[in-house]
């Protein structure tokens, strides 16, 4: 080991000293086993360091220097003290609580699965191979077909190729498509006489238009001109605000419009227009901004339930179809503070004000409509309501004697035809409670009384 470093090669902070280099040792020279290379070597004036400051009764723990003309003196390693405890070479047992399972080995395949995963390794290398065949004969030909168009046109086959990969098979704008434009035809066409809560749905629309047998041969300009009423229906806000504009022009008059989306889920964006300062009305007169009216307007559609898709829920058309009935009835006797009786139509309403409702419709019982529970009866009873197949209808003179006849036939049979309210019973049977109890403490008081008299 004559080419490994000194002590005195390097100085105090253990760098090296300007006395010298040595060039390093090559990777087969060095011996990996020697201990030298494992510890660090100390000079006399480190040990002397160590011994000054070190306490006396520890001054066996350190091992005696050896006082050789051996220039590498320094370098001996240490010898362990055989008197202190020495470290284990060998490996901790475990732990009695850790259970350590050993790894069980995979199953061993039998002969029967060993060829049956060969079969299926071999299918699958052989329908890989057939597809790339099938892939490199198609190749082979469209290189042909296209060196062909090359020379017929006299181009190269790069220009060739560059054209067949310009083709992109998806929209890079967006625009109308057919089946959406169907889809619109076929509803205005379904839909135009339906009340709300019965139109089709798109479900339903997509369906017709794909078995529909007229759809399925049409020509590009039939196609073209489907797509055209389309984006013309779609630009129907722009064309509004135009002929707006253009009748402030020409006649003069001022406009406001607001349109805002119909549902919460709905993308459409909330817009306002006015011509000319009628911006500034609303400010002047009600000192806000059209702007809030706009928000206020979406938030009565969206998050208050009164929108169309709303109104079709169970309770919403109740409420509907109510105030459809009690408005008719006030249209009809002119009575603003007028109530409409269910229980006793035939005399708190027919009898009193000489009116009815007729085409009340078939297989729904004349009830109040916050009691009929199906949305099918509810709503038929609504569409009934707004196309006026079931209205209030002033009563003819000998309409009214008839009625006030067949009342008279049921009083005398007997027949209840007046049904008392809730509250009516309530009060009656707590004053039937009240008299029964006041005759029960009566009878006490006599009682007593004469067991007094009879003892006297």
């Amino acid at each position: 080991m004559s080419s490994l470093y000194l002590p005195d090669d390097f100085d105090t902070n253990s760098n090296f000293a300007s006395t010298g280099f040595l060039p390093p040792p090559s990777f087969n020279e060095v011996d990996w086993n020697n201990p030298m290379l494992y510890t660090m070597p100390l000079t006399s004036d480190d040990i002397a360091a160590i011994m000054s400051n070190t306490n006396h009764s520890h001054s066996d723990l350190l091992p005696p220097i050896s006082n050789t003309n051996n220039s590498h003196s320094d370098l001996v390693p240490p010898m362990p003290d055989p008197s202190l405890p020495q470290p284990s070479s060998k490996t901790h047992s475990p732990s009695p609580d850790i259970i350590i399972r050993p790894r069980m080995s995979p199953p061993r395949l039998t002969d029967m699965q060993k060829v049956s995963q060969k079969i299926k390794r071999d299918q699958r290398v052989e329908r890989t191979k057939c597809l790339h065949d099938a892939v490199a004969e198609y190749l082979d030909k469209q290189k042909t077909k296209i060196e062909a168009l090359s020379r017929a046109h006299h181009v190269t086959p790069k220009q060739v190729n560059d054209i067949i990969g310009s083709q992109t098979h998806y929209r890079t704008s967006c625009k109308s498509q057919l089946m959406h434009t169907l889809i619109h035809t076929k509803a205005k066409e379904v839909n135009a006489d339906l009340p709300a809560s019965s139109r089709y749905s798109m479900a339903e629309l997509h369906e017709m238009v794909v078995t529909d047998p007229n759809t399925k041969n049409l020509t590009q300009e039939q196609k073209a001109a489907y797509i055209t009423a389309l984006e013309e229906h779609l630009s129907t806000m722009d064309r509004i605000v135009k002929e707006l504009d253009d009748l402030c022009v020409w006649t003069g008059v001022y406009g406001t419009l607001f349109v805002i989306c119909g549902h919460i889920n709905n993308t459409i964006q909330s817009t306002m227009h006015s011509t000319d300062n009628s911006e500034d009305f609303w400010e002047d007169v009600y000192e806000h901004p059209m702007a809030d009216f706009l928000w206020q307007y979406e938030q009565w559609v969206c998050t208050q339930n009164q929108n169309l898709n709303e109104h079709d829920s169970l309770g919403a058309v109740q409420k509907q179809v109510c105030k459809l009935i009690l408005q008719g009835l006030v249209a009809m006797t002119g009575k603003k503070d007028i109530v409409m009786n269910y229980s006793n139509y035939k005399t708190s309403i027919i009898e009193t004000y000489r009116v009815q409702l007729v085409g009340w419709p078939l297989g729904i019982k004349f009830v109040n409509p916050s009691n009929i529970g199906t949305v099918g009866d509810i709503q038929k009873l609504q569409d009934a309501l707004k196309t006026c197949t079931c209205y209030w209808a002033a009563l003819l003179s000998a309409e009214v004697k008839t009625h006030a006849s067949e009342l008279d036939t049921h009083r005398s049979a007997g027949e209840a035809i007046w049904k008392p309210r809730k509250n009516i019973l309530m009060l009656e049977s707590l004053r039937s409670v009240k008299l029964q109890e006041g005759l029960k403490s009566s009878e006490f008081v006599a009682s007593s009384d004469e067991a007094g008299e009879a003892h006297e």
